[in-house]
């Protein structure tokens, strides 16, 4: 599993794979109590929200400086091997990494349990 060039814990896990509808749908009655159903395919803006992986503090690091260039589009590769065009999803909260063990002194060893927030979006040309 990768984004970009850094390598990802294998053992994560896409938590949120099968909540995603590939359409957005509305209905609203018109004044004289037609229902109207409007259903349009989408192709982007699919959540991925990948949980349970440990992480070197180095290596957040790493993916810290990503996060810090939120317009950039990143490529997502994932163990099955998809492939994604992503952006970090900032609005669920991105980076999300909580030390397993809670020390004064930081060590770049320090592990941390990570969770991670990305957006699909169309490619580059």
């Amino acid at each position: 599993m990768q984004l970009d060039n850094i390598t990802l814990p294998t053992q994560m896990y896409w938590d949120n794979e099968q909540d995603f509808k590939p359409f957005a749908y509305s209905k609203q009655r018109a004044v004289n109590g037609a229902l109207d159903i409007q259903v349009q395919p989408l192709h982007y803006g699919r959540p991925i929200k990948l949980i349970n992986g440990w992480i070197r503090r180095a290596d957040l690091d790493a993916l810290r400086a990503l996060e810090n260039e939120p317009a950039v589009k990143r490529v997502l590769t994932l163990v099955n091997p998809q492939t994604f065009t992503v952006l970090f999803d900032l609005e669920a909260g991105g980076i999300q990494a909580t030390p397993l063990d809670k020390c004064s002194v930081p060590d770049p060893d320090d592990l941390f349990d990570l969770t991670l927030n990305f957006i699909t979006v169309e490619p580059d040309p």
